[in-house]
């Protein structure tokens, strides 16, 4: 909904804009969050006595590491934003402060999930794009939206949101005091499946971070919408196999048959939804968005093949993340990170977004096949295991 009312009140430029600064911002808070979320959520799906000191050691260690992000990115943007006017450079200064929330949501979401404590961690998560979609449309319809405006409603939804959630986990868990032994082991195994991050972010979101820097931010505004509605698919998967984590970590005993059969569902469903998508493309996107984001149709269906297999690599990549093989999950992913980076560099400047595209989509490819063959390894199960026939399928109920 908020897509859908940016790109209305501040045409293709503007939301190509307002969307580059917040793809950079969260792309540099993922990386130097150092795997957060999925660490805490292992060690304290293990270990629930160690959650209020895990919750105080990673407050202390996340701290400077926030601090260089925000100076790294900082002095990036230029360079980022070379074909922009200044005014977009001007509005990033400021916006990327944010990276402070970015990481703060990686601490919150891994101690509410190793707690399980699934259902305030999917209010969270509803919360905060609800909060910005009801902002922008009442800044919209008071004449003010701007791209300034459109990024101060999404910070100001992301602090109430990011304090609702540190509340919350602060009375689950508690302060403890900071324990650096139990900090550098699960730091270190936050850094093994950090590449997972990383990779899966680049993979996603880095065609839209490094468009500014080649095409007009029109021609950027209409790729994030074909983006932006690809990877619903890919969410929707992705929340999902958050919880898997720490679900499959402490019930290991059924643990694979809880990743087997959500990957049959998580196929089964984004297969469905691409193909709605795909054959409605042009006639929803001009009925949503506004007629001139019409463009992005064939962009689109040039996105979702990859999408489906995006979501569903996401699912394998939690049960490997559950058998405590964070390092194999990472090297599955870094395959598909180099399929995209390779790929940007050389074909972005010649081919624009159609070229965008379609490394996407082979990214997407590569990651499905490789994190299938990290997982059968890991869990040493047959290829069989993967084949979803009747029998199969009911042995999983």
């Amino acid at each position: 909904m908020s897509g859908v009312v940016t790109a209305r009140g501040l045409g293709a430029q503007g939301r190509g804009v307002t969307v580059s600064l917040q793809t950079i911002a969260q792309l540099s808070g993922f990386f130097f969050a150092m795997g957060a979320a999925q660490s805490l959520s292992y060690f304290i799906g293990r270990r629930p006595e160690d959650a209020s000191r895990l919750l105080s050691t990673w407050l202390l260690m996340l701290l400077p590491l926030t601090a260089i992000a925000i100076v790294v990115t900082e002095l990036l943007l230029s360079t980022i934003f070379a074909v922009h006017a200044p005014g977009a450079i001007e509005s990033g200064r400021w916006f990327l402060f944010t990276i402070v929330l970015v990481v703060g949501f990686e601490l919150n979401s891994g101690v509410l999930l190793g707690e399980h404590d699934f259902l305030v961690f999917n209010l969270l998560r509803f919360m905060q794009p609800a909060l910005v979609a009801l902002g922008v449309t009442v800044v919209w319809r008071l004449g003010s939206l701007t791209v300034t405006s459109a990024l101060l409603v999404a910070t100001v939804a992301s602090v109430i949101v990011l304090a609702l959630g540190m509340t919350r986990s602060a009375l689950r868990t508690g302060w403890g005091r900071p324990d650096l032994t139990l900090g550098r082991t699960t730091l270190w195994y936050g850094i093994r499946g950090h590449g997972v991050m990383v990779a899966t972010n680049v993979n996603a979101r880095l065609d839209v971070a490094m468009l500014p820097a080649f095409v007009a931010a029109a021609s950027v505004g209409i790729y994030s919408v074909a983006t932006n509605v690809s990877l619903i698919i890919y969410q929707l998967a992705n929340t999902f196999a958050a919880l898997l984590i720490p679900a499959a970590a402490r019930d290991t005993e059924r643990a694979q048959t809880r990743i087997v059969g959500s990957l049959f569902g998580t196929l089964a469903i984004a297969g469905a939804l691409a193909l709605g998508l795909g054959l409605f493309a042009r006639p929803m996107l001009e009925v949503v968005y506004g007629q001139q984001f019409g463009a992005a149709a064939s962009t689109l269906r040039l996105l979702l093949p990859g999408s489906v297999l995006f979501a569903g690599s996401s699912i394998l990549t939690a049960g490997i993340y559950a058998l405590g093989k964070p390092f194999t999950a990472t090297s599955a992913q870094v395959a598909g990170m180099a399929v995209t980076v390779i790929g940007l560099l050389v074909f972005l400047r010649v081919g624009g977004i159609t070229a965008a595209a379609l490394v996407s989509t082979a990214s997407y490819a590569t990651v499905f096949i490789a994190t299938a063959i990290a997982y059968k390894r890991a869990a040493n199960v047959p290829w069989r295991v993967f084949v979803p026939t009747p029998a199969r399928i009911l042995s999983l109920r």
